[in-house]
């Protein structure tokens, strides 16, 4: 991975309902027509806690110019627009895209895990690379593997992007920002 690599964050909310026509399209025809062509998928999920019925995925490519090429060749894709698409888009109620530029490599969790967990810390202007490095350093529960820490372009400047994948919901609750390793960090 170098320096200019994008990683366009999407999440996607689906009309109550409506998540497993979703998520049945996605799983028979996102992968078959788009493969790897535009753009690499490197996550994909759904959220069971704070919003419900989102869909989650990241896609990444070499540079934000590629991106954009990438995107309009997709548009022209007529199976792309005739067989995912328009089952697709009138599932969904809104969508919200961010690009991001990954701080280290992505590292998948040894285990498939149970449950992810993203967080978005703001920072003042100047302030985010230094933020960057205090989030991958940030103590976590063994139970945890830090899938990726992110400098946010857009929507929003200056945040910074954590996911994190637990082994459990238990993993997750042993790394509450309340427990004293978590209070000593963020201090």
């Amino acid at each position: 991975m170098n320096s200019t690599t994008v990683h366009e964050y999407r999440t996607y909310t689906i009309t109550p309902g409506q998540l497993d026509v979703y998520l049945g399209l996605a799983e028979t025809k996102v992968r078959p027509i788009r493969g790897d062509r535009y753009g690499r998928l490197v996550a994909f999920w759904t959220s069971e806690f704070g919003v419900l019925n989102q869909v989650h995925h990241i896609w990444e490519y070499a540079s934000i110019d590629e991106r954009q090429a990438q995107r309009r060749a997709l548009a022209l894709n007529a199976d792309w627009c005739d067989q995912f698409l328009a089952g697709a888009w009138p599932t969904m109620q809104s969508q919200e895209v961010r690009f991001m530029f990954a701080q280290a490599a992505l590292k998948a969790p040894a285990q498939p895990a149970q449950l992810w967990e993203r967080r978005i810390y703001r920072c003042p202007a100047g302030h985010f690379t230094a933020l960057a490095k205090a989030v991958e350093a940030r103590p976590r529960h063994p139970g945890s593997t830090l899938f990726g820490v992110w400098i946010s372009e857009s929507p929003q400047p200056n945040e910074i992007v954590e996911i994190v994948a637990y082994q459990s919901l238990a993993d997750r609750l042993a790394d509450a920002t309340t427990t004293a390793s978590q209070r000593d960090w963020s201090r």
